[in-house]
């Protein structure tokens, strides 16, 4: 650097020494490694729809840093993102395929790694976890995020059948504890007058199904909120939305999903 300083006035030469300067400051404010650090989200497997049309999905990842939401685009294909994030922080993360369906999710401890595998069971807890951010930017200060998570999987394997009210409830006013977590029966849902066709469930966990002209329906088991099925042959939607509390369901079938 001082070789090419040789050819110009002893002002420029400043000038130049300090825009190289901010340059530099600025970079390592923006990634200070002793405030941030780098973690690799990891989208491991295949949405079961991605199989079927054999088509990658995009995804928007959503995650948490000192209780405000942030998002970012992963285009079709990609399956890793590398970010930085605050050191001393317990962040959610989400990953919603085509940005509206059920995500798979994860949370990166204080003490965690630098990379993180999403699954789809997680993807519920972390979804209802984000939500409680919008009622309070504190929400997650306190929490210990693996001792939640194993004590929801030694009460319950299908994470739908929590009772998310309350969870949310008590994690908000700060009240969070094994009595907390609390576990619904699922709704036995009848659904009737479709297009027939089979129909395959957006997450893994839950049931495809045939369903035939004249027939009387079929019966699904359900946990709370919303679940879709896809009728690849017709590029059909069903939504299936289940309330737990109410004990009351309703459906509605669509064209779509297209990517």
């Amino acid at each position: 650097m001082l070789y090419l300083f040789m050819y110009v006035n002893k002002h420029t030469a400043c000038l130049l020494l300090v825009s190289l300067a901010l340059v530099s400051l600025s970079v390592s404010c923006t990634y200070d490694p002793l405030s941030m650090r780098s973690v690799t989200v990891v989208i491991p497997m295949q949405h079961r729809w991605e199989v079927m049309q054999n088509q990658s999905f995009w995804y928007t990842l959503v995650w948490t840093e000192k209780g405000e939401r942030k998002q970012q685009h992963i285009n079709a294909g990609e399956r890793r993102v590398t970010l930085w994030i605050r050191r001393g922080e317990t962040v959610v993360f989400c990953a919603y395929p085509l940005g509206v369906f059920s995500p798979i999710g994860g949370a990166l401890v204080p003490d965690g790694g630098h990379e993180i595998l999403l699954n789809e069971q997680e993807g519920v807890l972390c979804h209802l976890l984000l939500e409680s951010t919008k009622l309070t930017t504190g929400a997650l200060g306190g929490l210990v995020y693996p001792h939640l998570l194993q004590e929801i999987r030694s009460k319950v394997d299908d994470f739908t059948l929590l009772d998310a009210n309350r969870l949310q409830k008590d994690l908000v006013n700060g009240e969070l504890s094994s009595s907390s977590i609390q576990v619904q029966e699922p709704l036995a849902v009848v659904v009737s007058t479709i297009p027939q066709g089979y129909w395959v469930g957006e997450r893994a966990s839950e049931t495809s199904f045939w369903s035939y002209w004249g027939s009387e329906g079929v019966v699904l088991s359900l946990g709370e909120g919303l679940h879709c099925f896809w009728n690849r042959e017709d590029a059909l939607l069903l939504r299936v939305f289940v309330d737990l509390k109410e004990q009351a369901f309703f459906f509605s079938v669509q064209r779509g999903p297209l990517w």
